[in-house]
């Protein structure tokens, strides 16, 4: 099959979107299938040449639109999906499927494009996107209920919609009341970089003794993301354990205001801050860390969860929609209220006791596994075959 996948963001830019996309396009290429994306253009970032921003180590093409900062966002670049040539390319490339992962500005364009070629039209639901207003300088009431209304109208038209887990399948159907089919469907992990990794690059590079404890936290810096409740538990974590240290992994618009916290708080030699990290080296934080602690309350699947897992860390987590359906309480880590003192509480538990970490660890690396790439994207290609075979031009 030849698959044409559109985003509003892409690399260089870092979230949980871009992993999907480049893990299910890594995975459909090695089973034999095409993969093309369209995603903004980004200047004056770390691929800044046309080649580079025009290339991906599995995807056939990328092809890149023009694009602006978003006032409110900069580090985000908002695409402008406007060209004449889009149809006669897709049908030059015999696109078989479209996939979009935004149901705005590139989705909009998606859905055009699947309509005039009477080609199915895949939709992943990627975010409660209602949750990010913070973002748009406008009433969030009024706001809110317009953004409800386009995505849903937007659902309305897709062929089948793909949501990251079973809860926010049911959270799309009971917001929207869809007639459009909707599977859950996870984005998978590579797992093969996490075999015979570097487990002293992380203490190294951060110059942290081996006999202190490094608590991990990976994502966005920004507020929808609860980084500041993190930072309040591990205050309550250095009074029992005043050797352990806190890496906070990613970039974001609250990075400074969590360092200023940090120095205030007296915490400043034990809270670390990398910035965003290449693949290799994220996979190499997780393998260096004894535990993993994450606060969102507004992921759809969880999937830096997963994959600290995929590394063997127990999870400490705040009880959120995507985390719980990956998390099971007391299996493979604790799930919480969000609450700095409880928070603290089991992660204390876990880094003052071997043994419950030890059968954590065993556990996480197990529930990890059933979330390998080479299965979700097999599973993603299994319903790009079925749609496929029951498409009609009518459906679009």
């Amino acid at each position: 099959m030849r698959i044409a996948f559109y985003s509003d963001s892409y690399t260089p830019y870092v979230s949980g979107v871009v992993r999907s996309i480049q893990r299910f396009t890594k995975g459909l290429v090695k089973q034999g299938h095409e993969v093309y994306i369209f995603a903004p253009f980004y200047y004056g970032k770390e691929l800044d040449t046309e080649m580079a921003q025009h290339s991906d180590p599995y995807a056939s093409r990328v092809f890149r639109f023009y694009s602006i900062p978003a006032p409110t966002h900069p580090s985000y670049f908002l695409p402008l999906p406007f060209t004449f040539q889009s149809e006669k390319l897709l049908r030059n490339l015999e696109i078989d499927i479209i996939h979009t992962h935004s149901p705005f500005l590139t989705g909009q364009l998606g859905a055009i494009l699947a309509r005039r070629l009477q080609v199915p039209l895949f939709f992943t639901h990627h975010t409660m996107y209602h949750e990010y207003l913070h973002y748009i300088p406008a009433p969030h009431k009024v706001t809110k209920q317009v953004v409800l209304n386009v995505v849903k109208r937007y659902c309305s038209h897709c062929t089948h919609i793909i949501a990251p887990t079973d809860v926010t399948r049911q959270t799309i159907q009971d917001l929207y009341q869809l007639k459009t089919p909707i599977t859950a469907l996870p984005t998978g992990i590579d797992l093969e970089p996490y075999r015979n990794v570097d487990k002293e690059w992380l203490r190294t590079k951060l110059q942290i003794p081996k006999d202190h404890s490094i608590i991990l936290s990976l994502g966005r810096l920004s507020k929808e993301k609860n980084s500041h409740l993190l930072l309040e538990a591990f205050q309550i974590i250095q009074k029992s354990l005043p050797t352990s240290h806190f890496v906070f992994v990613g970039a974001g618009a609250e990075r400074e205001h969590l360092q200023t916290a940090a120095v205030q708080l007296g915490l400043e030699t034990k809270v670390h801050f990398t910035g965003n990290l290449n693949e290799q080296d994220v996979v190499r934080a997780y393998a260096g860390s004894d535990l993993f602690m994450f606060a969102s309350q507004t992921e759809t699947q969880g999937l830096v969860t997963l994959e600290a897992m995929a590394a063997s860390l127990p999870v400490v987590a705040v009880d959120g929609t995507g985390t719980n359906a990956v998390v099971i309480h007391g299996k493979n880590g604790y799930l919480t209220a969000p609450d700095p003192k409880e928070l603290a509480k089991y992660a204390c538990e876990i880094l003052t006791r071997p043994s419950l970490r030890d059968a954590l660890k065993k556990m996480a690396h197990e529930q990890a596994q059933n979330y390998s790439v080479e299965i979700t994207a097999a599973q993603l290609a299994h319903l790009y075959e079925e749609e496929l075979r029951n498409h009609s031009p009518s459906r679009s």
